[in-house]
């Protein structure tokens, strides 16, 4: 899976990178490995990275939390290490929650120790986080097409349904669960049977909603809200952060590189903090 997922990934860097032109970035960031989701530190003004460094369902060991500056500055490659494959993440009271292949993974920011670990035995691959304003901790299975939360010190399923079709990127209010999902059947190279789309779920309910998208082929990585009824989510195989509104039309997109992740989004600065995974790097675009 590891050489399989270095050749594919230089191959399609290829295909989708040459044909446009990317953004210029704000900053840019050197020296990760394998960079999948970025997670922003408001009190201490900075930013944590999730290495992945290997195969994306390997548990190797090789993965690690990077720590940048406000200014995308490196402090540590290897802030925290002990993880496996690494992927989402959520800050919530001085904790940072990490989706480690088929575990949740919990980081003292303040000591930058592990505090726990909870096994999802029955999982393939955990990968995006969002927490509720109430604690409630949810995590995507993408190719298993569920959703756990953490619940008494146990990841239990909360949803599993085809109609999650591969499970991304996460974000929560109060009534919904809003998730980005990647496509239906992901291949080893990514690449997807059908588009993927904004999944909207009650959390009273259940009840799975897809969201309105103009005719486009989209395979979703990170979301997070822009205003009322717009989202900014990633494209990872295309390389492209859009904007979509109410009706699932592009309204504003930045082109970035095959490989755009679980980006971060600071509204009072206008920026996109976006993972690089087949580049190792970290960017920050202007997005206003």
């Amino acid at each position: 899976m590891k050489n399989t997922l270095k050749m594919t990934g230089l191959l399609s860097a290829l295909l989708f990178t040459g044909s446009a032109l990317a953004d210029s970035p704000v900053w840019v960031t050197s020296g990760l490995k394998m960079p999948e989701s970025v997670e922003y530190d408001r009190v201490r003004d900075q930013f944590y990275v999730s290495n992945i460094n290997g195969g994306v369902m390997e548990q190797d060991g090789n993965g690690s939390i990077g720590l940048l500056d406000a200014r995308g500055k490196l402090i540590s490659v290897d802030w925290v290490t002990g993880l496996h494959s690494p992927k989402g993440l959520a800050l919530h009271n001085n904790k940072l929650y990490v989706a480690d292949v088929k575990q949740l993974v919990v980081i003292n920011v303040d000591s930058g120790k592990l505090v726990a670990r909870y096994a999802a035995d029955d999982s393939m691959v955990l990968n995006g986080i969002t927490i509720s304003k109430t604690g409630t901790v949810f995590i995507s299975d993408w190719p298993g097409n569920r959703i756990y939360t953490l619940d008494d010190g146990e990841l239990k399923v909360w949803l599993e349904n085809v109609e999650l079709n591969s499970p991304n990127g996460l974000w929560v209010d109060n009534e919904s669960l809003y998730v980005a999902s990647w496509g239906a059947k992901p291949k080893q190279d990514f690449t997807t049977e059908t588009s993927g789309n904004i999944k909207q779920i009650s959390l009273k309910t259940k009840n799975i909603r897809t969201l309105p998208q103009e005719n486009r082929w989209i395979n979703m990585d990170g979301i997070y809200p822009y205003s009322k009824n717009k989202w900014i989510i990633s494209d990872f195989i295309k390389g492209e952060i859009l904007l979509l509104d109410g009706r699932g039309r592009v309204e504003k997109s930045v082109t970035s590189k095959y490989g755009s992740a679980d980006f971060y989004y600071i509204r009072e600065k206008n920026l996109l903090i976006v993972p690089l995974m087949m580049d190792n790097k970290v960017v920050a675009y202007t997005f206003e």
